[in-house]
Formats: C-alpha cells, sequence, structure tokens
C-alpha cells in the first residue's frame, strides 16, 4: 500500500464579500489567482506506506510536522545542487537559517522559564532584534527588492514563512493551541512587530519533582 505526501504552502486569506458586481469580479478575480498560486505551490507524491511511516516517526522525534520536514529535504536538496550563487539557493538558505534560529530561541526562552499564552510573539521579537536573524529573514521573504511584483511576493513569503515559524515554535516548546470556553483557537494581533496575528499557546505544566 501508498502512503500519500503533500506538500504545500498557506496562501493569503480569501477576500471577504461584498455586495457590487464590480466587487464581486475583483474577488473572484482575486480568488483564481490565489487558487493558481496554491497550485504552484503545491507538490504531490504517493511513495510506499512504510516509507510516509518512518518519516512521520523521524519527523516526530525531530520536533517536526511531516510537511516541514518534508519541505526541509527537498530545500535541503536544492541548496546542495544549485549554484550557490543563484537567488533560490540564497533564499532556501536563509530561510533554512531563519527556521533554526527560530528553533533555538523558543528552546531557550522556554528553558529560561519565559513561556506565556503569547510565546510566538515574544519568541519572534526576540528573533527580530537579532540583526544575523533580520540579515536572513529579509533575504529569505525578497524584502530587499524593491520591485512592486517582487513587493507583492514578498508579502506572500512573510506571510507563508511567519505561519510556518508560529508551527516550528509550537512543537519546539511541545505547545498547543489556547482555545476559548468554545472550543475555537483564541489568536491576538500585534503592531510592529514581525507578525500582525498569531495563535495564542498552552501547555501543561511540568510534573513536580
Amino acid at each position: 500500500m501508498n502512503g500519500m505526501i503533500k506538500m504545500t504552502t498557506d496562501a493569503d486569506a480569501p477576500t471577504m464579500e461584498t455586495n457590487t458586481s464590480e466587487d464581486d469580479g475583483k474577488a473572484e478575480k482575486r480568488a483564481a489567482r490565489l487558487e493558481k498560486l496554491k497550485k504552484a505551490e503545491t507538490l504531490n507524491f504517493a511513495v510506499d506506506a512504510g516509507v510516509r511511516a518512518f518519516l512521520a516517526r523521524s519527523a516526530k522525534a525531530q520536533g517536526l510536522d511531516l510537511s516541514h520536514m518534508m519541505q526541509k529535504i527537498v530545500e535541503g536538496y536544492i541548496i546542495d545542487s544549485a549554484p550557490k550563487d543563484s537567488e533560490l539557493s540564497k533564499r532556501l538558505t536563509a530561510k533554512r537559517a531563519v527556521i533554526d534560529m527560530t528553533q533555538n530561541f523558543a528552546s531557550e526562552m522556554d528553558a529560561a522559564g519565559q513561556f506565556d499564552d503569547h510565546f510566538i510573539l515574544n519568541v519572534l521579537k526576540k528573533a527580530a532584534s537579532n540583526p544575523t536573524f533580520a540579515e536572513a529573514y529579509a533575504t529569505a521573504t525578497g524584502a530587499a527588492n524593491s520591485k512592486k511584483k517582487s513587493k507583492q511576493a514578498a508579502h506572500r513569503a512573510r506571510t507563508t514563512l511567519n505561519q510556518q515559524l508560529g508551527r516550528v515554535i509550537k512543537r519546539t516548546v511541545g505547545a498547543k493551541s489556547l482555545r476559548n470556553d468554545t472550543g475555537r483557537i483564541v489568536r491576538s494581533t500585534a503592531n510592529d512587530a514581525l507578525i500582525s496575528t498569531y495563535t495564542l499557546l498552552t501547555k501543561a505544566a511540568p510534573a513536580a519533582a
């Protein structure tokens, strides 16, 4: 039997519906554009069920979800194979550095007893204050490019990377999304930060010695 692995990135949130035909037309065009982008960023392939199970165990042992580990494997291959001075190689190398540094910051802050509901925001605030992280983040998201089309691509790259960093932080410290009384995930907003919205976290208190 085969197991299916699907790799994808997160697209921007869909536009809210409006009451005018002109706005509806714009919304339809944007939805079609996002669907096209989603297809361009999604890779589906089948593997032996034993291979998928092995990869899932390996991902869990590394504190990663399966999709993240598969991205890491594929991007690592490209970094090793593509010309070192290519834009793609530089961007992916910077992205891996951003994720690795984020994991390190999260582990250090958690070990120092700094975990709280706003842990994702606090980790990324600390990361953003680090010059090495800031430079790598700008390279990973293409923020240095001033062209209009590139700015739009950079916005999508930031959205996708920030979402991944939130998941990485959560998995690194073994936390869960905080939910309200109705079971819905609780989110918050931030100003003048690397991220504008983030999920609040919670985790069980450490067992008494």
